[in-house]
């Protein structure tokens, strides 16, 4: 019957290392409830950057299309001194042309 019950040392003991034993899993929770708030912060600061580089790519997407638009403009405005003068030149051929028509014409009739 004397083996059914312990000895108050060795409850002592128990005691002793079960109060070791909460206060490392204090410390351990402690620990990983500060990883967690240090990983949380991480997430937090990961998506801010991912929601800049969103914003930044719509507005590198935005000017692309702006630059583009200007080129088609440039392209237009470059081409119409080269229209004009070839418009010049035509009326030019044209008008020398209707000069030597007119020179022939007047000489067949006189």
């Amino acid at each position: 019957m004397d083996q059914d019950y312990i000895t108050r040392r060795e409850h002592e003991e128990f005691a002793r290392r079960m109060d070791s034993e909460n206060e490392r899993i204090k410390d351990e929770n402690a620990r990983q409830n500060k990883r967690i708030a240090i990983v949380e912060e991480s997430v937090s600061e990961f998506n801010k950057l991912a929601l800049q580089i969103e914003k930044i790519a719509l507005s590198i997407q935005q000017m692309t299309e702006e630059i583009s638009k200007q080129g088609e403009r440039l392209e237009n405005i470059e081409s119409k001194p080269g229209k004009r003068w070839e418009t010049l030149v035509g009326g030019v051929l044209g008008a020398v042309a209707g000069a030597i028509g007119t020179a022939i014409a007047a000489g067949f009739f006189h």
